[in-house]
């Protein structure tokens, strides 16, 4: 009997804090893509007024970092030291292709990084602000969305989590 007590309330448990990392990600994902927002921003700043190349504007960005999703510039950065001949482009593709799975982000928002990445360092500095100005619009439609998926989901994950596992422990008693 003890036995069984155990683990039904280890399997409570287990469900529980599945459900509260779920929603914990539901939680991170606006958080992030509002970081993501002023980071571009900030890169924006970089290269519009002090006229950097982009590889330096990144590593002053990711110098500052303080945010989860300044590992997209720290990676870029680092992909960029090493292989001097890959332009911006291909190393921000690369960075954003191994650390999405680092973040919270989606696949509309890893998306919308690439395609940011696609024209970087192919146009003057107008295109290059365009560009930025575009993706932080497509990330402010994501981080609205996101938001409106936390509210709806957040609570749920949790107690989906928990009536998961007593539900479980029922079918196995």
């Amino acid at each position: 009997m003890l036995f069984k007590l155990t683990g039904s309330i280890i399997v409570i448990v287990s469900c529980s804090f599945l459900g509260l990392i779920l929603s914990r990600d539901c939680k991170k994902r606006p958080t992030q893509l509002r970081e993501l927002q002023g980071i571009l921003q900030m890169f924006e700043n970089q290269i519009t007024y002090l006229s950097d190349i982009i590889a330096d504007a990144f590593e002053r960005i990711s110098k500052i970092g303080g945010s989860d999703t300044c590992v997209f510039f720290t990676r870029a950065v680092e992909i960029l030291r090493k292989n001097k001949a890959i332009s911006a482009s291909e190393g921000w593709s690369q960075a954003v292709e191994q650390c999405i799975c680092r973040t919270a982000l989606n696949k509309e928002d890893e998306e919308i990084l690439m395609a940011f990445g696609r024209m970087l360092g192919s146009t003057d500095l107008d295109g290059q602000i365009k560009n930025i100005r575009l993706t932080i619009g497509q990330l402010r439609l994501q981080e609205d969305k996101a938001e409106e998926s936390r509210r709806k989901n957040e609570n749920m994950y949790k107690s989906l989590g928990v009536l998961g596992g007593i539900a479980v422990v029922i079918v196995l008693l």
